[in-house]
C-alpha cells in the first residue's frame, strides 16, 4: 500500500516561491493590461488578474470583434470581399492574443527561481505524486525520482508545453434555426475567429485525463490519500473524481489553510463519490 500526494500551488508558496498569480500580474502588467478590455472581470486591490485562470473565461468574443471590425455594411462601396479580409485580420490577432498570453506566462514560470525554498516536510520513497505545479520543487528540494512523479499540466524545466486555462463554457449559435434554415451569414467566419481566444485558453481537462490514463489506472494500491496546496477549484475536479474512481477506499487527508475553509474542501471530494468518514482536514503546522 502506498501513499499518493496530490500537490498544488499552495505547496510552493508554503515553501516561499513567488507563485501567486498576483506575482504573474507583476511580471506580466504590461501586455495583460493591453488585453483587459477584451474581459469582463473585475479589478481587485491586487489586479485584475489574480484569478487568473478563470478571468480567461470571462473574454468576450464581441469586444474582440467589434475593435477589429471597420466594415461598414451599409456603405454603396461596401464589397462582400471584406468579409474575409475580417476574418484573416482577425484570425491574426486572435493568434497574437493567445501567443502574447502564453509567451508571457511560460516566461513567469520560467523565472521562478526554485532554489529558495528548503524542506518543509520528509516523504517516504514509495510515496508517488501528482503535481499540478510547473516547478521541479519536489525533485530539486526533496530528491523525489521523476519516475514517482506526474506534473499533470507540465513542468517548465522539461521543456514542456504548460497547460492552464479555464474551465467556462459558451453556448453557440446552432447551424441551423427552428425551420431548418441555415443561421450563417457572410460574417459566421469572421466571428468563429474572434471566438479562437476562448476556446484556445480553455483547459482541456477530458483530454488530459485520457492521456494520463495509466497513471490513474494504478492507483489501486494507493491507501492514502494526501492533498497539500490545492483548492479542489472546480476547473480540476475532474482529476479528483479519477483518483478518487481509481482509489477505492482510500482515507483522504487535506492540508488547510484555514479553518473556515474545512467544509469547502470536504464538499468538494463529496462531490467526487469519496465517503465523507474516509475524509480528514488538518493544518500546515500538522505535516
Amino acid at each position: 500500500m502506498s501513499t499518493l500526494h496530490i500537490v498544488g500551488n499552495g505547496f510552493d508558496l508554503w515553501h516561499g516561491l513567488l507563485t501567486s498569480y498576483d506575482r504573474f500580474y507583476e511580471f506580466a502588467k504590461d501586455t495583460l493590461d493591453e488585453l483587459e478590455s477584451f474581459y469582463c472581470i473585475d479589478t481587485t486591490p491586487d489586479g485584475p488578474w489574480t484569478d487568473f485562470e478563470n478571468s480567461l473565461g470571462r473574454f468576450d468574443w464581441r469586444l474582440f470583434y467589434d475593435a477589429h471590425d471597420h466594415t461598414d455594411i451599409a456603405a454603396d462601396n461596401f464589397r462582400p470581399s471584406e468579409a474575409f479580409c475580417l476574418e484573416d485580420d482577425l484570425t491574426e490577432q486572435a493568434d497574437a492574443h493567445v501567443d502574447a498570453i502564453k509567451e508571457r506566462f511560460h516566461a513567469w514560470i520560467d523565472a521562478i527561481d526554485v532554489s529558495l525554498a528548503s524542506k518543509k516536510m520528509s516523504f517516504a520513497e514509495t510515496d508517488l505524486f501528482l503535481t499540478f505545479n510547473y516547478t521541479s520543487t519536489l525533485q530539486l528540494v526533496y530528491g523525489i525520482d521523476n519516475g514517482n512523479i506526474v506534473h499533470i499540466h507540465g513542468r517548465s524545466d522539461a521543456y514542456d508545453e504548460l497547460v492552464f486555462g479555464h474551465g467556462a463554457t459558451m453556448r453557440e449559435e446552432p447551424e441551423l434555426d427552428e425551420n431548418g434554415d441555415s443561421n450563417r451569414t457572410m460574417f459566421s467566419d469572421a466571428e468563429g475567429a474572434a471566438k479562437y481566444p476562448f476556446y484556445a485558453l480553455q483547459k482541456p481537462v477530458s483530454e488530459i485525463v485520457a492521456k494520463n490514463s495509466n497513471f490513474f489506472h494504478s492507483l489501486g494500491s494507493v491507501s492514502t490519500i494526501r492533498v497539500i496546496g490545492h483548492s479542489l477549484n472546480d476547473i480540476d475536479l475532474p482529476y479528483f473524481d479519477e483518483v478518487a474512481k481509481n482509489a477505492k477506499g482510500a482515507k483522504w487527508v487535506v492540508c488547510c489553510r484555514r479553518p473556515e475553509d474545512e467544509d469547502y474542501y470536504t464538499q468538494q471530494l463529496l462531490k467526487c463519490g469519496v465517503h465523507r468518514g474516509d475524509i480528514t482536514v488538518c493544518a500546515y503546522a500538522d505535516l
